[in-house]
């Protein structure tokens, strides 16, 4: 059950990041100038992207472990990947303080900030803060949240000081990161540059362990299909009360190619992943219809969830620009504001 943090663990957060704006971090770094601050396990290391050198949005993203930086990793090469920009927005993982416009605020954010005392005035000017979540809607934090982003912007605090007495150049463009380290048995802050662990987005194989289900899907007569498989964003807040917060689930989607129409589309729980729901949705096809003689994917996430699927059952896996099918009925859907 989702718990509230009190006016006093909100006045704390706000103090914190009050006095992070001050610095005007955005005037060193920009958005892929990672800053990295490690206080056990590396695997555990947040990571924090300093918003606004353009001018356009202030803010702070704190990445919490490796999982954090991978959908990081996600919106930096979201063209790359062939994602829209939605779907790496939607799929993030992170905390985030904005300094934006009233207008952009909810009624519970400006409430929080008028009984904290705070006032703000002007563009780019009013605090905010977001949870992000894959499979729900961008939304305010919980008390855990709101606990957890104060240490985090704390931390930060405490590398900005480091970085800058010691006039550091750190290399970013070429993979590294500014690293601030607690070492546990000199209990002793150290800090300097150090690689990233990964640059790029980390796609994770589908592996079905069932045999029975694979020596069923090898033996799968074939058909003459040719389908399209992507995943979508629903791009909408639904609210539930079996959810602590509204949900904004990943759609997948099946299409035939060749006539254009959308086969089947499911809208999962949120905590569910879309991918294993899309390989379910190409082993119904199979048993039912046969085998597709080709399935078209539009990036490596979805054909690296369909990849065993197609091997077993000797299907071609093309990799497209685009699905046309399947891009006419997203289309439709943001027509009718689903």
């Amino acid at each position: 059950m989702r718990k509230e943090a009190s006016l006093e663990q909100w006045g704390g957060l706000y103090e914190v990041a009050t006095r992070l704006k001050a610095r005007k971090p955005w005037e060193k770094f920009c958005d892929m100038d990672l800053i990295g601050v490690r206080n056990g396990a590396a695997e555990d290391t947040v990571f924090f992207s300093i918003l606004g050198q353009g001018g356009d949005c202030y803010g702070i993203v704190v990445y919490e472990g490796y999982e954090g930086l991978n959908r990081y990793m996600m919106l930096a090469m979201q063209d790359r990947l062939n994602f829209s920009m939605d779907f790496a927005m939607y799929n993030q993982k992170n905390l985030t303080c904005y300094w934006g416009n009233r207008d952009e605020l909810t009624n519970k954010q400006r409430k929080v900030i008028k009984d904290l005392g705070y006032a703000y005035r002007g563009k780019n000017q009013w605090l905010y803060f977001l949870s992000y979540e894959p499979g729900y809607w961008p939304y305010d934090l919980n008390q855990e949240e709101v606990l957890r982003m104060n240490g985090h912007l704390q931390d930060l605090e405490m590398a900005l000081q480091y970085y800058d007495q010691a006039d550091m150049q750190v290399d970013f463009e070429s993979g590294n990161m500014f690293l601030l380290s607690f070492d546990q048995k000199k209990e002793t802050w150290s800090f300097g540059e150090e690689p990233l662990p990964f640059v790029g987005y980390q796609i994770r194989d589908l592996i079905i362990t069932d045999e029975e289900l694979l020596s069923d899907l090898a033996k799968a007569p074939k058909c003459d299909a040719v389908l399209e498989a992507d995943l979508s964003v629903l791009g909408a807040s639904v609210t539930d009360k079996k959810y602590d917060r509204p949900a904004n689930p990943a759609l997948p989607l099946l299409g035939d190619a060749l006539s254009g129409m959308i086969l089947k589309f499911e809208m999962p729980e949120p905590e569910e992943d879309p991918l294993v729901s899309l390989a379910e949705m190409v082993i119904g096809f199979i048993f039912y219809n046969g085998s597709p003689k080709e399935i078209q994917v539009s990036n490596d996430v979805v054909g690296a969830g369909l990849a065993q699927i197609c091997e077993v059952c000797k299907i071609k896996l093309r990799r497209v620009n685009s699905l046309p099918g399947l891009e006419s009925f997203k289309q439709g859907m943001e027509r009718f504001g689903m």
